[in-house]
């Protein structure tokens, strides 16, 4: 779910993304890590939309979740992917519906994958990334897809800013939230 949320991504960006993608380097890039950034990279070949590859900024946590994840909890399998289910295999589309009708079920309201996408385009928009910046991690070809993501952003409450910097990383260039945007 944090993948979701912190990254943005869609469903099968999420069941593509590997430890180690087919020309060897893996999607958690931390090769920003001293300036401290570390980005996923969503491959063409792993899920993208339209094939269209981008890394997508995510909080310092994350990253750290996700090499803890591998190094502790993820079964030792041939496959490269990152998620790996109950039997073994990589997650797919299904693999995340079904992980979706278990949080649902715990919490007893309608959760779907690409709601995460719309939570992180509300946040980010509202932690101040610029659209170009938002555009591309969400991997959007044009403005006009993107402006429906923010147009419903605007209008979404959810809660106060400085809760979600744990999550969706702030553009660099802003350093600190827009306290326009937070409740006191």
């Amino acid at each position: 779910m944090r993948i979701l949320v912190g990254a943005g991504v869609r469903r099968a960006e999420l069941s593509g993304i590997a430890i180690q993608g087919p020309d060897g380097l893996p999607d958690l890039m931390l090769d920003s890590f001293d300036r401290g950034v570390v980005e996923l990279r969503i491959r063409g070949d792993a899920g993208a939309k339209g094939l269209r590859a981008r890394r997508v900024p995510i909080v310092m946590k994350l990253g750290a979740e996700v090499k803890c994840y591998v190094a502790r909890f993820r079964p030792e399998v041939d496959y490269l992917e990152l998620l790996i289910n109950e039997n073994g295999r990589p997650y797919r589309n299904w693999g995340v519906d079904a992980m979706m009708v278990r949080l649902q079920e715990a919490v007893g309201f309608r959760i779907h994958a690409h709601g995460f996408r719309h939570t992180f385009a509300t946040v980010a928009t509202q932690l101040g990334w610029n659209f170009e910046r938002l555009r591309s991690a969400m991997g959007h070809e044009d403005y006009m897809t993107l402006h429906r993501y923010v147009r419903l952003a605007m209008d979404r409450d959810l809660g106060p800013l400085e809760d979600w910097a744990e999550f969706i990383a702030i553009p660099p260039h802003v350093g600190v939230p827009p306290t326009r945007f937070m409740r006191r």
